[in-house]
């Protein structure tokens, strides 16, 4: 462990030892040299060698960067271009070189001896030898660009660079020009990486969406959000209507993020559920936030894009996806406890869509629903139990009650969460939860006992298969598993 840690430490740091080694032999040279020779002897034939040396440098130089920038366009889109020509490694790289090159030629026109040509050879000494110390530095680090994971935080820091100089008042138009055309070309770079298959770009283009999504959320504050009020940005094919409502509610910024976000996720496929999780699990967080600064549209936005998210599954028939997004709309509901309103809204959402499923024939995507309100009962109850209650009296216990009729073919399912999320409830000292779903559906005790002792008979912890939940959600933990054994030995 230790070595592999030591390998691993060793790699992070190299480029930056080497360079160092590089630019610590140059110094070294230099003090030998300085001390040892004068520069009267370099000036003859040395500022020859040196103009050639620098002229083969910035050719070198030159093609390297006009190899790699063309082609980091081409494979991801050609908006990087303007991002790798103004970035300061390029800019100082060359600015050296031609610095050295005009200082080179102006050298001629003096006679010799004279003052200028003296400093003038000092200093072409000096960068003689930086430049030789760096040139393979340089070349790597120009080499860097072709990685997504050099340019995808430079796009981001220019994202939110655009975002701090708007929320400051400066230059509204052209910051918000280039905010809304970096979110374009993160936008094309995750598209490009879903095209190609390529998950790791996409998740990066997908990290950098939510960056930018989460510092324009906070940017809502009166004082920092000025902006909002000038021309407004909208994603093609938007009806008027929708138009004026974003303009009005001043929220068409998180709009046009959540837009793109939607145009990243239709074209995940089967194979790429994973990306389609990070995508949920981050419009949870910035859900979280907006509850935070209390935006009470851009909660609405998030909760239509989840809606959409779901609708787009059923669409495809895609179970996996559907159980996946069910899961994080979990979360989003939990993540609105505090607004019972919003809370009992977003589950009438989620059940609408799980009835949908089953009347399209999607097995098990109505049970997923069935189970994950057991769950949302439990983590709900945690926060406020309260809450908790109002949810099983308001929907969750309806649910239940209709898979637990005689003629229900989800019998067994309908039980099972009944009776996990009430014994975890006991065990850990849910009362007021427990007692509301035992008065409703286990006051009969021989019905109690004999579902219990159906599901204590299969108190497997993991799923029979491997997916994205691994866990079976009938599964008593030992402290509830504890309770309802000693609650069947009293008979």
């Amino acid at each position: 462990m230790a070595q592999a840690r030591s390998t691993s430490l060793w790699s992070g740091h190299r480029p930056t030892m080497v360079a160092a080694g590089c630019f610590l032999a140059a110094a070294v040279l230099g003090l030998v040299t300085t001390h040892f020779g004068s520069i009267r002897d370099f000036e003859p034939a040395g500022i020859a060698t040196a103009s050639r040396t620098l002229n083969a440098i910035m050719s070198v130089t030159m093609t390297s960067i006009a190899l790699i920038l063309p082609l980091t366009a081409n494979l991801y889109t050609p908006r990087l271009v303007k991002l790798y020509v103004a970035h300061p490694l390029i800019v100082s790289g060359l600015s050296i070189l031609v610095f050295s090159n005009l200082l080179l030629m102006s050298l001629h026109f003096f006679p010799p001896g004279h003052p200028f040509v003296r400093f003038g050879i000092w200093i072409i000494a000096f960068i003689y030898l930086v430049v030789l110390a760096g040139v393979l530095p340089y070349l790597f680090g120009i080499s860097r660009f072709l990685r997504p994971s050099f340019f995808m935080p430079m796009l981001t820091r220019k994202g939110l660079r655009s975002l701090q100089e708007l929320s400051r008042g400066r230059r509204l138009e052209a910051n918000k020009d280039e905010l809304f055309e970096t979110i374009d070309v993160v936008t094309n770079v995750a598209l490009t990486g879903m095209a190609r298959g390529d998950r790791q770009l996409v998740m990066l283009a997908l990290k950098s969406l939510h960056a930018l999504l989460t510092g324009i959320i906070q940017c809502a504050g009166p004082e920092l959000s000025a902006w909002r009020g000038s021309r407004p940005w909208f994603v093609p094919g938007l009806a008027n209507e929708g138009q004026d409502y974003l303009t009005r509610e001043r929220v068409w910024p998180e709009a046009y993020v959540l837009a793109q976000t939607l145009k990243v996720a239709e074209v995940a496929t089967r194979r790429q559920h994973e990306l389609l999780s990070e995508l949920a699990a981050q419009l949870v967080d910035t859900a979280r936030l907006a509850c935070a600064v209390e935006a009470e549209p851009v909660i609405e936005l998030h909760v239509m894009t989840f809606n959409t998210l779901l609708r787009e599954a059923l669409e495809e028939k895609d179970l996996r996806r559907f159980q996946n997004l069910s899961y994080h709309y979990r979360l989003l509901i939990e993540a609105f406890h505090a607004r019972p309103e919003r809370m009992h809204e977003a589950t009438r959402h989620l059940l609408h869509y799980a009835r949908l499923a089953a009347r399209q024939g999607i097995a098990f995507a109505f049970e997923t629903v069935v189970y994950d309100l057991g769950e949302l009962v439990l983590s709900l109850a945690r926060r406020d139990e309260g809450a908790a209650v109002e949810l099983v009296q308001a929907w969750a216990g309806p649910v239940w009650q209709e898979a637990t009729a005689p003629d229900s073919p989800m019998k067994k399912v309908g039980w099972r969460t009944i009776l996990r999320t009430h014994w975890e409830a006991r065990a850990q000292g849910l009362k007021e939860v427990a007692e509301a779903i035992f008065w409703r559906f286990l006051a009969d005790e021989a019905i109690h006992r004999e579902q219990l002792e159906l599901l204590l008979e299969e108190n497997r912890e993991l799923h029979y298969e491997f997916n994205d939940r691994l866990m079976r959600f009938a599964h008593l933990s030992p402290p509830a598993w504890e309770q309802a054994q000693a609650f069947l030995e009293q008979w």
